[in-house]
């Protein structure tokens, strides 16, 4: 939903900023792109279309899109991208939706007081306006932290041991949840317990995995539930 929202909404977004800012978050972004090779898939859309750019707006509009066509996580992105999300959330457009576990699990997880951690490839600010502004209202209370990729890579076993010592407990504390096997892997390795989350559409898990990791369909399972 929030990637989806930034591109739809991205032309009337920058519409209203102010040119002063959009030359600030113009240079940003370029400086995201500078940061990739040159031939980065990314850097190779926006040479197709430099030609056609004639301000700004269009500068931005092109390294937007350009860098989350291949999914790219930077700085300047990053930081645009919260702007929007958090005008989306303010005017109501953006709402967060949650499983209907995710509740139950969060108010057994504080009635045993067991801390609850976000790590997510989305922004820690990000985080907190999704957590805030839920269709069952702002829920930020649950959480005792909330990390992203600023304490290092999803897919990286150096991250989950990051975390840990942030949070001040041994890495064989932390039970990790995850419908990715490369960050089950990651955090496996780095010393966690490893849990798949399996919901319908989500990426199928191979039959290693299966093997691998214990399976979770609902986060209740996590609480002692069937």
């Amino acid at each position: 939903v929030l990637f989806p929202y930034v591109l739809s909404n991205l032309d009337t977004y920058l519409d209203g900023v102010e040119s002063q800012k959009l030359d600030k978050v113009k240079d940003a972004l370029g400086a995201d792109l500078a940061a990739l090779d040159d031939n980065h898939p990314s850097n190779v859309q926006v040479s197709k279309t430099m030609a056609k750019l004639n301000c700004a707006k269009a500068f931005v509009a092109c390294y937007v899109r350009s860098l989350m066509a291949h999914d790219v996580k930077a700085t300047g992105l990053k930081s645009l991208q919260g702007q929007m999300w958090k005008a989306g959330y303010a005017s109501g457009e953006l709402v967060g939706h949650l499983y209907s576990d995710f509740i139950p699990m969060l108010n057994w997880c504080k009635s045993n007081a067991v801390k609850v951690c976000i790590y997510s490839s989305g922004s820690i600010g990000a985080q907190k306006l999704l957590f805030g502004h839920t269709a069952e209202g702002d829920i930020t209370s649950y959480f005792g932290g909330h990390f992203d990729t600023t304490s290092g890579s999803k897919r990286e076993m150096e991250s989950y041991g990051t975390i840990a010592k942030a949070l001040g407990v041994e890495v064989n504390e932390v039970i990790f949840v995850s419908d990715l096997e490369a960050e089950l892997r990651a955090a496996k390795e780095a010393g966690m317990v490893a849990v798949a989350a399996v919901r319908p559409g989500n990426v199928p898990l191979s039959a290693e995995a299966k093997d691998d990791f214990p399976i979770v369909r609902s986060l209740l399972q996590l609480c002692g539930a069937d």
